[in-house]
């Protein structure tokens, strides 16, 4: 039997060897299948399907909190509630909490930069279940006040920024002010939270462990051996339910949500990473299609072989193993340059989104893919090359003998198999366009939505004044003051201000807040707002328009009477029938009361597809803040004033680094660039899709009108016209379009919902979308008929009856 096979397979070499032009066409072909599968599987396995490197993945929770009634379904933990939820469950055999952000990096003899940082509970490692490959973990002393200055490091952060010493253990370094003692190194695959580059322990005083009106803290637990994230979100819900009865003021409301931790990572991108998936799998199917086609071609012409095959006593079920080696022979070549193509095309499907990919660094090519690609290969190979086997088995190889296979009809009932499998082929294509058309249309409705500020030639950066060094209000505010005064005076700035928060930066600051003067609320159903601490120069920096009253001025200082700018949606949805000027609000920041002096247009603060959170603005001196984001309009290129912004920076405060250099234009591109990534890959997909449908239609067209010359010939003998062979030709064509077409819109009017969260401002059965799809694929039909129509109508009939 091995030697049979073995004979098949040198067979089939030879007879592709024999072919150069067929075998290298469908290696192509499969390759660009098989390889676009398999890199996409590539990303899929490394973001979506490998677990965690951490122990026992699958127990791994993130635990929030929830308030529906205030809009926010999920949130992070307070303090005094953690605390609850820490020491009062059955479900759960460990629960830490983590808190991020950036912090200023000074090491001796090199320049202060800005990394992103966790502080974190002393027992953060245990419960995920790592350790540091260098040095110790955290101890309990040291999530104590006064204890806490150690620091981990990322791997990363060790090579780049210590060349990999390993006399790193016990050297101090300073964070935004403050000495730290490096106790250890965590693994290089070890990336949780993303992004961080240092670890710190997470102390407190015992008053701001009790507090819960403020939520800043994330959860992760670990399950107990046979709970669920279910089991445990009922657990945790039953104690949040008892908090609220105790703590009906901050607590009224209030539940949990608890899912698994990796899909808290991978969840915002799974929507998209499966759609295309799945558009991939379509171009592999119109990969095979294509394949079979060839090969149904060839088959036509081997049916002599075949029967002299089948008179030297070969039987059919031999000549059907004979036809699939060759087609799984073909498919292991596709497969094998598909590799090539998997790891280049994954290695471009991170460049293309390294900012919004998760686990990025985590993808390679591992046993799982080249499993996954063998599998493809050989449900390829055996995909392709079941129908023309079949078509050859069932063949009358006694009458293929005698008349060498010539054929002399045009049209469906002549070539029934291959017609629908090209119908088949421009089903999938206008699957594959239709939701590519969706996604653009979708794109450029999100892309010209108003965000409520001017993005071009703003040029934005942030700094983080260390609380050690700048202690209390004044310090802070004098020294924005000084770098937002010092920064006007550059030629060409037009405005300068800055904010403690900045649209589509991803960060957030939401507080509760009172109307003074109206009817109290429940306790638990106060309105909240996004709170902004501004400059002057704010508005005018963004042209964000005043609307009505003034903006914040010098003269709005700390001593200066407390005063606030509203949005125009807050002045509508709260002010409905008075005049909000005048009118006076309090914050729940502890400030008291402020006059609204002023209201301004909205702003997307989030995403250009959410409309935007109802905003309050502070002037920022009378509530300063450490962290600030400067928002500087130019007169030209926004880049030519990061070094002189830096030298005056640095002579404020020569160990502080900026952070989050860029322009407003750059944090717009980043809010798009999740969309932006899946139209560009469904576009090439598409555009795959429509280039093999169209290689299809001519392949079938040609080989039909091959077989009919004698047909034509004898029409032309007759008096037929070149409008009337013309006619012919086309009426084929158009017959396997159409009816490619109406299947096509029937699957992706059901596959457009799928496609529905991933919509703005498009229905899934957008008409326009699948009216310019189904005009594109009839005018590539017509443009792959082209060449066949032509040698049909240059047909000489004496040639063509000669021939016979």
């Amino acid at each position: 039997m091995l030697a049979s096979i073995l004979g098949d397979l040198r067979y089939a070499a030879r007879t592709l060897v024999r072919n150069p032009g067929f075998a290298c066409v469908s290696i192509l072909a499969l390759a660009l299948g098989i390889g676009a599968n398999s890199a996409i599987f590539t990303v899929v396995n490394a973001v979506l399907l490998r677990p965690l490197p951490l122990a026992s993945p699958g127990r791994l929770v993130r635990v929030r909190e929830r308030d529906l009634a205030g809009g926010f379904p999920v949130f992070s933990l307070s303090p005094g509630n953690y605390l609850d939820f820490r020491d009062h469950n059955h479900t759960l055999s460990g629960f830490a909490v983590f808190t991020g952000g950036s912090v200023n990096l000074a090491t001796e003899g090199a320049q202060p930069e800005r990394i992103i940082g966790s502080r974190v509970t002393t027992d953060f490692f245990n419960v995920l279940g790592r350790q540091p490959f260098l040095g110790r973990n955290f101890t309990a002393q040291e999530g104590q006040l006064g204890n806490q200055h150690v620091a981990l490091l990322s791997y990363g952060l060790w090579q780049r920024r210590f060349a990999g010493s390993r006399a790193i253990l016990g050297r101090t370094v300073t964070l935004s002010g403050d000495l730290y003692t490096i106790v250890g190194v965590m693994p290089a695959d070890y990336g949780f939270p993303a992004r961080s580059e240092i670890w710190t322990p997470l102390a407190m005083n015992l008053q701001n462990w009790q507090q819960r009106g403020g939520h800043y803290l994330q959860g992760v637990a670990r399950l107990r051996p046979g709970a669920t994230a279910a089991s445990a979100q009922a657990d945790l819900n039953g104690i949040a339910a008892r908090a609220a009865a105790a703590f009906p003021g901050s607590n009224a409301g209030w539940d949990t949500t608890v899912i698994s931790l990796q899909e808290s990572i991978t969840g915002d991108i799974r929507p998209a990473m499966l759609t295309i998936a799945a558009a991939v799998g379509f171009v592999l199917l119109i990969a095979c299609v294509n394949v079979a086609n060839l090969l149904l071609s060839r088959s036509s012409v081997r049916r002599r072989e075949m029967g002299i095959r089948s008179s030297l006593g070969a039987g059919r079920v031999r000549l059907v193993r004979q036809l699939l080696t060759e087609s799984l022979l073909l498919a292991s070549l596709g497969a094998a340059c598909g590799i090539g193509l998997a790891w280049a095309g994954a290695r471009a499907l991170v460049r293309l989104s390294p900012r919004f990919l998760p686990r990025a660094n985590e993808i390679s090519l591992d046993a799982r893919v080249l499993a996954f690609t063998i599998a493809v290969a050989l449900a390829t190979g055996i995909l392709f090359g079941l129908a023309p086997a079949i078509q050859v088995a069932r063949a009358d190889l006694a009458t293929a003998l005698r008349e060498g296979g010539r054929g002399n009809a045009i049209g469906f009932r002549r070539n029934r198999l291959r017609s629908v499998l090209v119908a088949g082929e421009v089903a999938l294509a206008l699957v594959l366009l239709s939701a590519s058309g969706l996604l653009m249309r979708s794109f450029y409705r999100v892309e010209s939505v108003d965000p409520g500020f001017d993005p071009h030639n703003v040029l934005t950066f942030r700094t983080n004044l260390p609380s050690a060094k700048y202690k209390g209000d004044v310090p802070v505010a004098a020294f924005y003051t000084s770098a937002l005064d010092r920064i006007r005076a550059l030629p060409g700035v037009t405005a300068a201000g800055a904010g403690q928060i900045f649209p589509l930066s991803g960060d957030d600051y939401i507080l509760t807040f009172t109307q003074i003067g109206k009817p109290p609320v429940p306790a638990g159903s106060e309105p909240n707002a996004a709170y902004y601490a501004i400059s002057p120069g704010y508005f005018g920096a963004l042209r964000i328009p005043v609307l009505r009253g003034r903006d914040f001025t010098s003269r709005d200082v700390a001593k200066a009477p407390l005063v606030a700018i509203i949005s125009e949606d807050m002045s509508r949805q709260f002010y409905r029938n008075e005049d909000p000027l005048g009118q006076r609000i309090q914050m729940g920041n502890g400030l008291a009361p402020a006059e609204i002096v002023g209201i301004v247009g909205n702003v997307r603060d989030e995403e250009l597809e959410s409309k935007g959170r109802v905003a309050v603005y502070y002037p920022s001196a009378q509530d300063p803040f450490n962290s600030m984001y400067f928002g500087v309009r130019t007169a030209g290129d926004p880049a030519a004033l990061i070094a002189p912004i830096r030298t005056i920076v640095r002579q404020l405060d020569p160990e502080l680094p900026l952070d989050a250099v860029g322009t407003v234009e750059g944090l717009l591109e980043t809010s798009l660039s999740q969309r932006r990534f899946a139209m560009l890959l469904m576009a090439i997909f598409a555009g795959v899709a429509l280039a093999l449908s169209m290689i299809g239609i001519y392949g079938v067209i040609s080989y039909s009108v091959t077989q009919a010359t004698q047909e034509i010939g004898i029409r032309m003998a007759l008096g037929a016209r070149r409008s009337h062979v013309l006619r012919m030709v086309f009426s084929y064509a158009g017959a396997l379009v159409l009816s490619g077409i109406v299947a096509g819109v029937a699957v992706a009017a059901a596959a457009g919902r799928l496609l529905a969260s991933q919509l703005f401002e498009v229905r899934p059965t957008d008409p326009a979308t699948y009216a310019a799809v189904a005009g594109l694929l009839m005018a590539a039909a017509i443009a792959a008929c082209a060449i066949p129509a032509l040698r049909a109508v240059r047909v000489d009939p004496l040639v063509a009856l000669r021939s016979e």
